[in-house]
């Protein structure tokens, strides 16, 4: 085991500071968009088989082994979403005018993701440790609405104001892991790894929901009728893991790495403004607490690489290396969200014979989501030009999460094809500077038979499964389907990094 100076004992030391101590704001979302680190992001989103720096902490922890002893890398992604939904005119019962809505878009632009990993020599030869501060690579806070002072407010008529007006929602882990190489001959050998990682959740939405005091179909979408409901730091705190094993022999390399699935169990309050016409009954909630619980998707990496020739730059790297990687995320998992309010609406404006006021249930509302498993098929790809310049490219394709009956505006989540490229750059001889930047393509949809509908929270016909007797088609949610119409969407992600070697 070599002997470690004083400089890297301090540098060490920094490094876990910034990594413990790091800013707990890290944007995520449910559904990842590309990969994190710029080298991943420009070589289509590998990972698995082939990294060779502090981000197999979070890519595969058993690649700890072959990110040196002592590394920092810090990062961001900046995702910037292009989307846009036109629905289809609605049709009011005992009405011969139909309704017309707003073409609406993504507000919001860019979206920033901080990423921050190291790696560190503190121990037995053979053993390599890391930890980092990190989240996935997502877009989390799209604004369907009208973008005002930063705030983003429902537009009467929006064509997606009954599934979401906004979405902000924060994902990160803090993780810590290790890996042992087992030495099975001169150039073969095994690695195991672990990441153990705390993830926690913050999440905001923005939502219209009926409000008819009458609480029967037909369902008439009617603005005068409806409450501007906002769910407040909803959040939640999950243990979890990543499990990896790493296979060298010569040239070649072997990876695969797992997450299990999270289950959410958030915590928060509502902000509800109600119509006009319910301030007038002196409407109120006697209780604001909101709960939302879910699912978040497990996934499986599975990666293969080869690496060839001798680096300009460093006799102990290759010139050339290729990677292939297969993604598998569960998030069949993800059937609904279940919203539950603490309270019940209570109005001053009518009393019961006791001299109470009048006050009406509101049953847990469950939003079907019928999500699907998604694979995605990853490729990857350096060179190294000269002593100061690699140049990456990738791309890869993935199914979607999110069927064309349940496409909504909280996630964009449907079929990716995306192509990418990025350079890494030798500042120095222990600091490399990586960009990467890819363009994701998802086709447009048109959807005709929706199956997202909007909340109806006072609806006697409740779910899981709305087989309920108050249920005029049971199997059917209460409300009018809102996701009927044309979509439109892809993403830009810009990813920069420095990693150096101290």
């Amino acid at each position: 085991m070599k002997s470690i100076s004083p400089t890297c004992r301090l540098a060490t030391a920094a490094a876990f500071v910034i990594v413990l101590f790091a800013p707990s704001v890290l944007y995520g979302a449910g559904f990842e968009v590309g990969e994190h680190t710029p080298r991943s992001t420009a070589r289509g989103g590998t990972g698995a088989a082939n990294t060779t720096d502090p981000s197999a902490v979070y890519f595969n922890p058993a690649l700890l082994s072959q990110a040196g002893d002592s590394q920092l890398l810090v990062s961001s992604n900046f995702l910037r979403l292009s989307a846009e939904f036109q629905r289809e005119d609605f049709h009011p019962p005992f009405s011969d005018t139909p309704q017309n809505f707003d073409r609406v878009e993504n507000q919001h632009g860019i979206f920033p993701i901080p990423f921050l990993t190291a790696t560190f020599n503190l121990g037995p030869e053979n053993l390599s440790l890391g930890a980092g501060v990190f989240s996935p690579s997502a877009y989390g806070n799209p604004c369907w609405g009208a973008l005002e002072d930063g705030e983003c407010l429902p537009d009467r008529n929006g064509a997606t104001r009954g599934m979401a007006v906004e979405t902000d929602m924060i994902v990160v882990y803090l993780g810590a892991g290790a890996a042992y190489r087992f030495q099975l001959g001169d150039e073969r050998s095994l690695d195991v790894g672990l990441t153990a990682a705390l993830a926690a959740q913050n999440t905001d939405f923005a939502v219209v929901a009926d409000a008819n005091l009458d609480r029967r179909p037909p369902w008439r979408e009617d603005p005068d009728n409806e409450v501007f409901v906002r769910g407040q730091d909803l959040r939640g705190f999950a243990p979890t893991a990543i499990f990896g094993l790493a296979y060298t022999d010569g040239p070649f390399r072997f990876g695969a790495s797992f997450r299990p699935p999270i289950r959410w169990e958030l915590s928060g309050t509502a902000d509800v403004e109600f119509s006009e016409f319910l301030q007038g009954l002196e409407t109120s909630l006697t209780d604001d607490g909101m709960q939302l619980d879910t699912w978040h998707a497990g996934s499986l990496r599975l990666g293969w690489g080869v690496v060839g020739g001798q680096h300009p730059a460093d006799a102990d790297r290759p010139r050339w290396d290729l990677e292939m990687n297969a993604v598998w995320e569960n998030w069949s998992l993800v059937d609904n969200f279940r919203l539950e309010l603490d309270g019940d609406v209570q109005t001053a404006a009518f009393q019961t014979s006791e001299g109470d006021n009048v006050t009406m249930s509101l049953y847990p509302v469950y939003q079907p989501k019928g999500y699907q498993d998604t694979l995605s098929l990853r490729t990857g790809f350096s060179y190294g030009v000269n002593s100061w310049l690699t140049a990456h490219t990738g791309g890869f394709l993935e199914s979607a999460a999110q069927p064309l009956a349940y496409t909504s505006a909280d996630f964009v989540s449907w079929e990716r094809y995306a192509a990418s490229v990025g350079a890494s750059f030798q500042i120095l001889d222990d600091l490399e500077f990586d960009v990467g930047y890819a363009f994701i393509y998802s086709p447009g949809r048109t959807v005709s038979n929706g199956r997202v509908y909007n909340p109806i929270p006072m609806s006697s016909c409740r779910g899981p499964d709305y087989d309920h007797e108050g249920c005029e088609n049971p199997g059917t949610p209460p409300g009018n389907p809102q996701n009927e119409g044309q979509w439109n969407a892809h993403f830009q992600i810009f990813s920069a990094g420095l990693t150096w070697n101290y």
